[in-house]
């Protein structure tokens, strides 16, 4: 065989394989459109087969009312379905394919905590899509933050979480009346938060701070309000916390939980106070119009300039 003859067979093997790696590309290609539209064919298959039906909070605690959750979910919809700033969040909130706008909407309650009743929800557990035979339903489960306490302000009332975050509302006499199981706080003097939004206050940190270990008390709903006027504001004469009682009488009751001092007996200490009370009594204050658990001794008022003790440890309190 020639050297032409040669050249020309290699030539040929060449435009061969040329050919079938062309061919074979074209087939790669047909087929990849062939399963994006199968893809997109399926997707409109299914959203067709199950259109979005609701938006639902799930999980949800009992100290939620039905209107406050309604709202909940209606800020899901208004998000998605009625977003003028985002209008392809209606599309894809129906396409059961898309998780991204899942993402997105959960994001939407914890960085707009302000808007609505969201500031009811700490963090998002999941949102998901939930596909029942002829329709979908997006379900939103959160841990939600639990009230703590009123802040009284100016005749109005405003809740608060455990950790001081204002809640959404505000609250009228009669509505606060109808909660009378929170304690209340009040002597605050300073600017609300938002909602959504911590208070800042070392004095209403102070009185959750003493809410948390009074609310479980036997005697808990004898007291009404937590005067925290005084805090930050250390006297002798002039108690930094004081409790308010149902009869309208007062327990001095001091520094902050945890803050020791050479002139007040520790936290334990007022909690024993407060117990061997209440059991001698039946009421922490005694029948007294105050009763001062500050010191080594529990004191009273008397018709005289002084007070008198009604309650002594049987040891020494103070120093430990």
């Amino acid at each position: 065989m020639t050297k032409s003859e040669t050249g020309s067979r290699n030539s040929g093997r060449k435009a061969i394989l040329s050919l079938c790696a062309a061919l074979l590309i074209v087939a790669v290609i047909l087929a990849a459109f062939g399963q994006i539209r199968r893809y997109a064919m399926s997707a409109i298959a299914s959203s067709s087969a199950h259109p979005l039906k609701r938006i639902v909070m799930v999980n949800t605690p009992a100290y939620l009312s039905r209107a406050i959750l309604d709202s909940l979910a209606r800020e899901a919809v208004e998000y998605t379905i009625f977003n003028h700033h985002h209008p392809r969040y209606a599309a894809e909130i129906r396409d059961p394919l898309n998780g991204h706008i899942l993402h997105l909407l959960a994001e939407h309650y914890v960085r707009h905590p302000e808007v609505g009743f969201n500031a009811w929800i700490r963090q998002i557990v999941f949102v998901r899509r939930s596909m029942l035979p002829h329709e979908q339903i997006i379900e939103i489960a959160a841990q939600y933050r639990h009230p703590a306490a009123f802040v009284k302000i100016k005749n109005k009332y405003y809740l608060i979480s455990r950790a001081g975050v204002r809640l959404p509302g505000v609250y009228s006499a009669a509505q606060h009346t109808q909660l009378r199981w929170l304690f209340t706080l009040t002597g605050y003097s300073g600017q609300v938060s938002k909602s959504g939004h911590p208070f800042k206050s070392k004095a209403i940190h102070a009185g959750l701070a003493l809410a948390r270990l009074l609310r479980n008390r036997p005697y808990a709903s004898q007291i009404h309000d937590i005067d925290i006027s005084g805090v930050g504001k250390p006297s002798q004469q002039h108690p930094q916390i004081i409790l308010i009682t149902r009869w309208h009488t007062m327990v001095y009751w001091g520094q902050p939980p945890g803050v020791r001092s050479f002139f007040e007996v520790p936290t334990d200490r007022k909690l024993e106070y407060l117990q061997a009370i209440y059991q001698q009594y039946h009421r922490i204050d005694a029948g007294h119009t105050f009763v001062d658990i500050r010191g080594d001794q529990v004191l009273v008022p008397t018709n005289a300039a002084a007070s008198q003790p009604v309650y002594a440890p049987a040891t020494p309190v103070y120093p430990n």
